[in-house]
């Protein structure tokens, strides 16, 4: 029997919070590292911010003899080519997504699906419905937190405890922690989502300024990329790979070895 593919959603109401960033990371950590057999939908229309990260990540290739190598190095050694991003918009995501499978005859392991940042867009509410969870990275400011937690709320209620649909849940997670935020900030938001009933994963991610980093031909160090996996190197210390085991843990993806 055909296995469906994981349908997931780094999803926000606030812009510059990093759904983007995660679901580029998170694909190609999973794609080029886990073993999975990875697919993007960037349904962020008209902006398609990921799209065109994978064209300025192949330009940047073109550009640089050292990446050219390395992306050489790397489809001899997991034998895959890179994961496909499909253009296309809240309306049609799964459609273009079934459509894809069908005339390029593949299948995959995970899909992940870059959605607008409101709502209020037509056909999103529809796109979230599709997928199988939700993950919401958190900023500790007041106007990000409120938008934040009644986008939570609003898809609990009306799709999740209705049981209606393939969503499971929605997780919320901490991003761009700030050391110099003082600790009782954190902890009176997290007690509000406590009493709120949301789910809040355990993993933090640091305030650094590596996830806005994308591949450069002037730079060898490699982080956000739709054509690799960032550098061990870079791994260290912005607690990612935490945060894909935990979320690897939540939605039943049983982790392959690391090739």
């Amino acid at each position: 029997m055909k296995k469906e593919p994981l349908f997931i959603a780094f999803a926000s109401q606030k812009g510059g919070v990093g759904k983007s960033v995660f679901t580029v990371l998170t694909a190609s950590i999973l794609h080029y590292r886990k073993g999975y057999r990875v697919g993007v939908v960037d349904c962020d229309a008209p902006q398609h911010s990921i799209y065109k990260m994978r064209e300025r990540d192949i330009e940047n290739v073109q550009k640089n003899d050292f990446l050219k190598v390395a992306l050489y190095r790397q489809h001899e050694q997991i034998q895959k080519l890179a994961y496909p991003i499909i253009r296309s918009n809240p309306e049609k995501a799964v459609e273009d997504l079934n459509n894809y499978v069908q005339e390029e005859k593949t299948e995959f392991d995970i899909v992940l699906f870059d959605l607008p940042g409101t709502l209020r867009s037509e056909g999103v509410i529809y796109t979230i419905a599709s997928m199988n969870h939700i993950f919401v990275p958190l900023k500790a400011d007041s106007i990000v937190m409120q938008s934040s937690l009644q986008f939570a709320e609003v898809i609990e209620e009306e799709l999740v405890s209705r049981h209606n649909c393939n969503l499971n849940g929605v997780h919320l997670f901490w991003n761009m922690i700030d050391r110099r935020e003082r600790k009782e900030t954190y902890e009176i938001w997290t007690q509000v989502i406590r009493e709120a009933n949301l789910r809040l994963l355990d993993t933090r991610i640091p305030d650094s300024k590596r996830y806005n980093r994308e591949l450069s031909p002037t730079r060898s160090d490699i982080f956000r990329s739709t054509l690799f996996p960032p550098d061990n190197r870079e791994m260290q210390n912005s607690c990612i790979m935490e945060l894909l085991d935990e979320i690897c843990r939540v939605t039943n993806l049983e982790s392959p070895a690391t090739l």
